[in-house]
Parts: structure tokens; C-alpha cells; sequence
């Protein structure tokens, strides 16, 4: 029965949060579960910076955006974030269905994440984290939709030449965002450049990969510290041909990789003709736009099993 800030009742601890802790919490004021995460006030700069960008976002409604219930920097030595509590992640439901998704489920997955992406970039917002873990489904009457959340290591646009040299350095240890979807540039990245557009695109290309095949080829590299696996797994996205990567999926997804790599610094990725590259690619393989994603099947297959269980044993 512990209350946080006079309005949120704690229910049931989700996750760890990176720098704290995620709650499922009961919202006193309007009777809502909310997600709550809490922060320790002297480790609260990312949480901060989530909820500005939040802020930012939600000053334009956008679907798939979430929109701030409560932010405080410092409450009985916490900082607090209230979100609307959403249902699981990519990555759960990836681990759900046996480590791979089906042709269909990655479109529908696709048409979503180009429209989360699109509206993030036009408000010139680098997420600089897409991940599985970074897109969670919604609940109830909106459990179709696909939401963007997490950014924490999001920044601004960074103004900055059309071709900037570190498009061209040696790798860096130092991979801000998640190693295994980091783009190349990534890996070589300073602290005085930042990471724009093509770089999230790209991760979620590497994504799209993941969820077809159920790996990436340096999925299994080992090293003995975070900063030598950063290394090796920058090197090997350096020497891994195009079609190697893509040697197992259809050849949307090559073409997808070549218009992203191709985008000069901060140039903006032509979300449209993605979005019709891959609806194309859906339409010619006779799918249906009905929401019905593998684990929408997965969870049907259970129900009818449990239900066939039940019969037999009345």
C-alpha cells in the first residue's frame, strides 16, 4: 500500500528502468493504472531528458505518442515519471512467439515504426535507441497500436555540415544506443557530432532483419568487457555485405538498407516511398490488413487449446 506523491498507489514492480525502477502503479486521482518509474535524484538527467522530449512530442498529438501524467524532478529524494500503462514489448512478444516473426507480422510491424519515425524526425527529434524493447503494443481498444517510447538518450537535431567527417572515423568503443542495433555510424561516433535520421532508420533495419531470420550474425560475439564487444560488433556491420545481411529475407528489405545508406547527414529518409515499398511487397503476398499479428495467433492457439483441455476433461 505504498503511495507515491500523494496520488499513486504501487501494484506491481515491471522492470528495471536503467538508472531506476518501473512500476505499475494505481493512479488515486482519475482510477487509472499508470507506469511509473522512479528515478534516484542524483541520477536523474536521462529521466529528465525523457520527459522534455515527452513534452515536446505531446504538444503535437500524434498516434503512437504517449502523453506525460505527472513529472516531478525531486519528491522525497526520487525523481517521477507517470505514463500510460501500456501492454508488452516488441521484444516480449518476439520471445513469445518462438524468436522469430512471420513475413506479415514484420509489414504490419513496418507500416506502424515508419509513421513513429516520420513524425519523431519531422519535429527533428533523433531517438538514437530503436529497439525491440524501445516499441510496445497499447491496451485494450487501442492494443493494434505500436508506441515509441523510451528517450531517455534521445537528443535534437544537431546542425552540422551535410557530410561531417566522423561519417568516416575509426570506430569508437563508445556506442551511444544499443550495440546490436547501433548503426555503423554509431560505432563511430564523438561526443562534439551527433547521430541523425539515417541512424534510427537504420537500427530498425536491423531490427526487421532480427525479427525475420531470429538473429543478427554478431548476435553471438563474445568479448570480455562491453567495450571490446562494441568494437567487434562494429566491425563486423563495417565488413558484412549487404546482401549477405539480407541473404534470408525478401529484397524489400535491401532495398530499404540502400536508401538509408545512401542518405547523406541529416538528409531526410523518404518515409513514403518506404512505407509503399513494403505495403507493395504486403498486397503482392495476398496478407489482409486485419490486425491480426503472430501473437494474436499464438495467443488464439492457447485459448483453444485450454478450452479443447477443459472439454475433455468435463
Amino acid at each position: 500500500n505504498i503511495i507515491i506523491a500523494n496520488r499513486f498507489q504501487l501494484v506491481t514492480y515491471l522492470a528495471d528502468g536503467g538508472q531506476g525502477e518501473v512500476w505499475e502503479a494505481l493512479d488515486l486521482k482519475t482510477n487509472q493504472h499508470v507506469a511509473l518509474k522512479l528515478v534516484p535524484e542524483d541520477n536523474t538527467t536521462d529521466l529528465t531528458t525523457e520527459y522534455d522530449f515527452y513534452d515536446k512530442l505531446q504538444q503535437r498529438r500524434s498516434t503512437g505518442m504517449l502523453q506525460v501524467l505527472f513529472f516531478t524532478e525531486q519528491l522525497d529524494e526520487y525523481a517521477i515519471l507517470a505514463l500510460p500503462l501500456l501492454g508488452p514489448n516488441l521484444l516480449d512478444l518476439f520471445h513469445y512467439c518462438g524468436d522469430q516473426f512471420s513475413l506479415k507480422t514484420v509489414l504490419l510491424i513496418a507500416d506502424q515504426v515508419l509513421q513513429r519515425l516520420r513524425f519523431l524526425h519531422s519535429q527533428d527529434i533523433i531517438h538514437r535507441d530503436i529497439k525491440p524493447a524501445n516499441l510496445m503494443m497499447g491496451r485494450g481498444i487501442d492494443g493494434n497500436t505500436i508506441y515509441l517510447v523510451d528517450y531517455g538518450l534521445a537528443r535534437d537535431k544537431v546542425q552540422a555540415p551535410d557530410d561531417p567527417l566522423h561519417y568516416g572515423l575509426d570506430l569508437e568503443a563508445n556506442v551511444v544506443g544499443t550495440t546490436d542495433y547501433a548503426s555503423k555510424a554509431a560505432h563511430r561516433m564523438q561526443c562534439d557530432v551527433g547521430q541523425t535520421y539515417r541512424d534510427d532508420m537504420e537500427s530498425f533495419g536491423y531490427m526487421m532483419v532480427e525479427f525475420l531470420t531470429g538473429s543478427l550474425p554478431w548476435n553471438e560475439l563474445r568479448a570480455s568487457s562491453n567495450r571490446s564487444r562494441a568494437e567487434k560488433v562494429g566491425e563486423a556491420k563495417e565488413t558484412i555485405a549487404l546482401d549477405d545481411l539480407c541473404q534470408d529475407v525478401p529484397n524489400v528489405f535491401k532495398e530499404y538498407f540502400k536508401h538509408v545508406r545512401n542518405l547523406r547527414y541529416n538528409e531526410r529518409p523518404d518515409y513514403a516511398r518506404l512505407r509503399k515499398l513494403f505495403r507493395s511487397e504486403f498486397q503482392r503476398r495476398g496478407y489482409k490488413y486485419n490486425h491480426v499479428y503472430d501473437w494474436t495467433e499464438e495467443l488464439f492457439r492457447e485459448v483453444n487449446l485450454k478450452a479443447a483441455g477443459a472439454a475433455n476433461s468435463a
